[in-house]
């Protein structure tokens, strides 16, 4: 199982993507890979639920973000945070 946790980061990239849950419906999603030190992060963020974190996420912001760590998987991916609780924009640290 994977472990709750919150990190705080400079967001780097951002993409739009999208999965195919049945015939009728897609889950749309933003990607953002943030910085935290020298390690990065890919946060999967439900398009659907961006207006309830008050704040559009753009290249550059620093933001701290709550949710589930997956693991990279075979070391070529980043770690992920999915299941997000809480996003929030943040003055850099």
């Amino acid at each position: 199982m994977s472990d709750l946790v919150t990190l705080e980061g400079k967001i780097v990239e951002i993409r739009d993507g999208e999965k195919k849950i049945t015939r009728s419906y897609t889950y749309g999603y933003i990607s953002l890979r943030i910085q935290v030190g020298f390690e990065y992060y890919s946060v999967l963020v439900n398009t659907s639920k961006l207006n309830q974190y008050g704040f559009l996420p753009r290249i550059g912001q620093w933001i701290r973000v709550k949710g589930r760590l997956f693991p990279s998987k075979n070391g070529f991916y980043d770690p992920s945070i999915k299941w997000v609780s809480e996003l929030k924009h943040i003055e850099r640290p």
